[in-house]
């Protein structure tokens, strides 16, 4: 996030956020907000579906997960600042930012496998059936490597500060946060390999998450300081006809859907949303949340992160 970068320059392994700081609940439809986990370091991505969640704590230093029932348990410890998240039906990947390395364990546990490492600063992290796809934020550059490991490749070199990804049809997509101070040149990339990278969009205000599915392609724009003018965005899986969903968002982060509709955290605001994915009116599911990062659905709930008070949640669809 664009608030992210003093967070990044402390030392790994923080103390997790008490509760005393949690945030008062506003469900804008009166349905309760369950609290899975409090007192998590800073969690910040979350990933999962009905059989269970998981989440990094980025300056804990833990991936974690939550089964059905909502228990918390860690998983792995001590990461150097663990970033994106992702799973499959049997295993846990994710980024350590700081660490330089790509890893996996199973979702119930045991040693991690470093996929990859000497990474300069691995983020945003997809896969699909046969391999792992990430953003080495620091080095500018879209990587890949087998779900099995193997000698990581490099996709795409010389972005600019490329953060979320995606994996839809073939291609590869990614969000470019763009050049600071102002990051009003982020961009939005696809690679249909073995081709080079093309712009799905360009002048793109600190475009940070991304996901695809069969029909379509969406990412949202955090917007740069001081306003933080955001948006949600959505594109054909071709990369064409690139347009806005829902204007006029503060500080858009991540985002998540399922058959019918979009999700998303503005972090800056505190508010959690939805909207159908033809658009419409967008709604707010759930509002004075601090700081809500990553989010994720499964049939029956959606999930968010509050990095600022180190806590996870879910509502009722």
């Amino acid at each position: 996030a664009a608030g992210l970068g003093a967070a990044l320059s402390a030392c790994g392994g923080a103390p997790p956020a008490t509760a005393s700081a949690a945030s008062a609940d506003t469900a804008v439809d009166g349905k309760p907000v369950a609290t899975l986990a409090r007192g998590q370091g800073y969690p910040i991505n979350i990933a999962g579906d009905a059989a269970g969640v998981f989440w990094t704590n980025h300056l804990g230093g833990q991936v974690v997960g939550g089964g059905g029932d909502g228990a918390a348990k860690v998983l792995a410890d001590h990461q150097d600042y663990p970033l994106g998240i992702a799973v499959d039906q049997t295993d846990v990947y994710w980024t350590t930012l700081n660490g330089g390395t790509v890893q996996k364990m199973p979702r119930a546990g045991g040693p991690p496998v470093k996929l990859a490492s000497g990474q300069f600063g691995p983020s945003g992290i997809a896969i699909d059936d046969a391999n792992v796809y990430w953003t080495n934020t620091y080095a500018g550059t879209v990587m890949m490597v087998g779900k099995s490991g193997g000698k990581p490749a490099i996709i795409a070199s010389k972005q600019t500060e490329p953060a979320g990804i995606a994996v839809a049809g073939g291609a590869v997509y990614w969000t470019n946060h763009g050049t600071a101070p102002g990051f009003a040149d982020g961009s939005v990339m696809r690679l249909a390999r073995p081709g080079t990278p093309t712009a799905v969009a360009s002048a793109q205000a600190y475009p940070q998450g991304i996901i695809a599915d069969a029909a379509a392609l969406y990412w949202v724009d955090h917007g740069g300081p001081p306003e933080f003018h955001g948006a949600v965005m959505t594109a054909k899986l071709d990369g064409s006809a690139a347009t806005t969903l829902v204007p006029d968002q503060k500080g858009a982060q991540e985002l998540a859907l399922d058959a019918t509709s979009l999700y998303w955290s503005n972090e800056i605001e505190g508010s959690v949303n939805r909207v159908a994915k033809a658009g419409g009116t967008a709604q707010a599911l759930v509002r004075n949340q601090q700081r809500p990062y990553g989010v994720c659905v499964d049939t029956t709930y959606v999930y968010w992160l509050n990095y600022r008070d180190g806590s996870a949640k879910r509502i009722a669809k």
